[in-house]
Parts: structure tokens; sequence; C-alpha cells
């Protein structure tokens, strides 16, 4: 028998993750590494009840940088920075990424996941979209 409790558990839903088929930018289909649409680029992520994400949550709010008694400003650089390495912390797998070099398929790797983020601004972007669609990650365990 099993508990239906279970359900109400969003942070193992979000440790556990989800995948997240990526969208070709300009026509917002689903992406495939092959002509035959067999192999969908997807990226298993942490979701939003995770703790790596509550610790980000809890120390953005505690924190307030300052220099000179001013908030500081940081560049689109370093915010871009901030986003894939917060990412990054959050990927648990790559299907069928390809690494660059034609050969094979990326590693996910935190340095991997990093680079992939800060190279490819709209992969960052549905990444973080799909990290405030709650959802997501509990329909994931529903089919499995």
């Amino acid at each position: 028998m099993s508990n239906i409790l279970e359900q109400f558990n969003t942070v193992k839903l979000s440790e556990d993750g989800a995948w997240l088929h990526l969208n070709t930018p300009c026509s917002n289909k689903k992406a495939y590494a092959d002509k035959d649409n067999k192999k969908p680029l997807r990226i298993k992520m942490k979701g939003p009840d995770c703790n790596k994400w509550s610790e980000f949550k809890l120390k953005s709010q505690r924190a307030k940088p300052e220099k000179n008694g001013k908030p500081v400003e940081k560049t689109v650089s370093e915010i871009s920075l901030d986003d894939a390495k917060l990412l990054a912390s959050l990927a648990l797998e790559f299907e069928n990424i390809p690494d660059g070099s034609g050969k094979g398929d990326l590693t996910c790797t935190y340095e991997n996941a990093v680079k992939l983020y800060l190279d490819y601004k709209d992969i960052r972007v549905q990444a973080l979209s799909m990290l405030f669609d709650q959802e997501r990650f509990m329909l994931e365990q529903e089919t499995n």
C-alpha cells in the first residue's frame, strides 16, 4: 500500500527532478539531436522546492550587498554567471546534448552545465522558466 501523503512531499519531488525538453528558439518546437526526432535534447533538473533552490532564496533575501551604503549594481555578465551557476547546481542529467566536438554528448558536470548555460542564453531562459513551474515537477512523478 502506498502512502497517499507522498504526493504532498514537494521537496522529494523537486529533489528527484524533472526533464526539460529544450525547444528551438525561433519556432518553439521540441529540439532533437537527430533528423528522425528520436534523440530529444533534454536536461533533468531539480525543482523549486529542492534544498539548493531554498538555500539560494534564503541567501538572496538576507544578503543585500552594499558598497558605501548603496546597493551594488551587477552587470548583465555577472547576473548571467550567477544564474548559470545556480542552474548548474540544479542539473541532474543531460540527454543528447552535444559536446561541441561533433563526436559525443556533453557529460553532466557542474562545470559543463555552467558553460552550457552561459554560452546559450535561451537554454538558460528555458531552464529558469521551468524552475518557476512547480506543477511540471509534480506531473513528472505522476507519469512515472
